[in-house]
This record gives C-alpha cells, structure tokens and sequence, in this order.
C-alpha cells in the first residue's frame, strides 16, 4: 500500500502544480501565496484536506490577480 503523503509534501505538490497551470505567473509569487494560505490553517485541527483548502484558495487568489492585472 503506498504510503501517505505528509502534508509538507502535499503543499509542494500544491506549488508544483500551479506553477504548471499558470506558468505566466512567477514561480516565487506562487509559492508566497501558497504558503501563506498554508500558513492560515496552522491551527486547523483536522488536517486531512489542508492541501485541497490551501489550492482552492491559493487559486482563486492567482485568477483574481490575473483579472485585476486586465
């Protein structure tokens, strides 16, 4: 069975995977947001689905730039 991923791991997976859906944004600007929605569930105590908030949020972020930025 393969082994769960721990949730540092899945947040990289998280920065990883924006960069490649917005490669039009700077990779360093992506990992700010990404960590800092991150770091605004530091106190979560159900942790099981910190990356899914953490990229929902860290795009609708991202997309709202882009639509400011036009």
């Amino acid at each position: 069975m393969p082994q769960k991923k721990s949730e540092r791991e899945a947040i990289e997976d998280v920065v990883k995977r924006l960069k490649k859906k917005y490669p039009d944004v700077p990779g360093k600007h992506i990992e700010q947001i990404v960590e800092g929605d991150y770091e605004s569930f530091k106190n979560a105590k159900l942790r099981d689905y910190i990356a899914v908030l953490v990229e929902h949020s860290a795009k609708a972020k991202i997309v709202g730039e882009k639509h400011k930025h036009h």
